[in-house]
C-alpha cells in the first residue's frame, strides 16, 4: 500500500540493520521499506514485514550479488525506481524537481562565475542535515586544595591552610584568606562544637572553586573544671533558695496556726524592730519582761524566732547609736554590744557591729 500523506520524522534505525520491510514505526503500513540508512516513503501490507535484528549478531551473512537482470527489473522484495516516485506524494514531486532545478542553476551560474571558484554548500533540504553552531569550551576551574580533613582542638581560634591557582583569590567565611603564591592561609575563631567552614576561591576566566571544612572544638580542662564549678555554686544557690522557701512557707503555716498571744507578740516584736534596734536576746528580754511589753517567756521566744531579721545590721545600728551619744574605744564598744548590761548581742555579731561603725 502506498501512503500518500507525509509522515512525521521516526527515529532511525541502528547503522548495521540491512535494508528490508520492517514494521512501520508510525502504524501507516504494516511494512515500511529501509534502505539501510533512512526510512523511505515505500509501504506495503503483504508479505508480512520482516523482524528487526537486536544486535549485529543476528544480521545475516551478506550472500554473493546475484547475476545481473534485466534493465529496469529490481532485486526480489524491493520497489524498482519507478514504483518509489510514483510512491512519492505530489508536493514531494514537486520539491524534488524544483530543488534539482535550483541546483542545476547554481552549478551553471558556479561555471560562469570563472570556474575557480568551488561552491562547497550544501543545501540542508539536499542533506537534511541540521546546521550546528560550535560551543564554546568551558573556562578551566580554579584548583583549590586543603591541606588537612576534618579535625578536632580545644583552642577558640585555628588557622586553616592549602593550595590554590597561583592568582587566585581565597575568602574563608566571607573573609580573605592570605594568599603567598599558590599557598594561602587564613585564621578563623571557633565555637564549642561543630564548626562547618566555607573556603572559596575566584579568578578571572576561571571557574571558582570552593572547599568545606569541620572543625570541631572541644572544652579544655580549665573551661570544663570552670563549667562543673558554676554547676555546683548553681545547684547550692537553688538548694538554699529552696530552703529558704521551705523556712518561710512553715513559718508562715507556724503563724496562721499560732495562738493569739504568740500572734501579738510576733507584731509586738516588728514594732520594736521599727523604732530600734536589738540583739535578739534584747528583744526576747524586752517582750518578757515586767518592765517590758509582759508576754510569756515561751511566746517571747516563740514571736523573735519567726521574725525576718538580720542579727548583724541590728549590732551595726545599735553600735552607731551608741557612738552618736557616747564616745566608745573599739573594744569597749563590743562589750558594750555584747556584755549582758549592754546589748546582749554575740560576740561575732558586736565585733561586725563595731567594725562596721568604723570604730575598729
Amino acid at each position: 500500500m502506498t501512503s500518500t500523506d507525509v509522515p512525521e520524522p521516526v527515529r532511525p534505525l541502528p547503522s548495521w540493520v540491512p535494508a528490508g520491510w520492517y514494521p512501520d514505526p508510525l502504524g501507516q503500513g504494516a511494512a515500511r521499506y529501509w534502505d539501510g540508512k533512512r526510512w523511505t516513503l515505500e509501504y506495503r501490507d503483504s508479505p508480512p514485514p520482516q523482524r528487526i535484528p537486536a544486535n549485529p549478531s543476528e544480521v545475516p551473512a551478506p550472500q554473493h550479488p546475484p547475476t545481473a537482470v534485466a534493465s529496469g527489473s529490481t532485486p526480489e522484495g524491493q520497489p524498482s525506481v519507478r514504483d518509489r516516485w510514483r510512491g512519492l506524494p505530489k508536493g514531494g514531486r514537486i520539491a524534488i524537481v524544483v530543488g534539482s532545478i535550483i541546483v542545476l542553476l547554481i552549478i551553471i551560474g558556479a561555471a560562469a562565475g570563472g570556474g575557480s571558484k568551488t561552491n562547497t554548500t550544501t543545501s540542508s533540504a539536499e542533506t537534511g542535515a541540521v546546521p550546528t553552531t560550535p560551543s564554546t569550551p568551558a573556562p578551566p576551574p580554579v584548583v583549590l586544595k586543603l591541606d588537612t580533613g576534618d579535625y578536632s582542638v580545644t583552642s577558640s581560634h585555628t588557622t586553616l591552610h592549602g593550595t590554590v591557582t597561583a592568582d587566585a583569590s581565597v575568602t574563608v567565611e566571607g573573609g580573605h584568606a592570605h594568599v603567598h603564591g599558590t599557598h594561602w592561609s587564613k585564621t578563623v575563631a571557633l565555637e564549642i562544637g561543630s564548626n562547618v567552614v566555607n573556603v572559596e576561591a575566584t579568578m578571572a576566566g576561571h571557574e571558582p572553586g570552593s572547599r568545606t571544612i569541620t572543625v570541631t572544638r572541644h572544652h579544655t580542662q580549665a573551661e570544663l573544671e570552670a563549667k562543673a564549678q558554676a554547676r555546683r555554686e548553681r545547684e547550692q544557690r537553688e538548694k538554699e533558695a529552696n530552703e529558704r522557701r521551705e523556712r518561710a512557707e512553715r513559718a508562715q503555716k507556724e503563724v496562721e496556726e499560732a495562738s493569739p498571744s504568740q500572734q501579738n507578740a510576733l507584731k509586738e516584736a516588728e514594732s520594736y524592730l521599727q523604732s530600734s534596734s536589738f540583739s535578739e536576746a534584747g528583744l526576747i528580754e524586752q517582750l518578757s519582761s515586767e518592765a517590758g511589753s509582759k508576754f510569756p517567756h515561751a511566746d517571747a521566744v516563740w514571736a523573735v524566732e519567726h521574725l525576718h531579721v538580720n542579727w548583724n545590721e541590728q549590732a551595726v545600728k545599735e553600735a552607731k547609736s551608741y557612738l552618736s551619744s557616747s564616745s566608745f574605744s573599739c573594744q569597749g564598744l563590743i562589750e558594750q554590744l555584747s556584755s549582758e548590761a549592754g546589748s546582749k548581742f554575740t560576740v561575732a555579731q558586736a565585733e561586725y557591729g563595731a567594725k562596721q561603725a568604723g570604730i575598729c
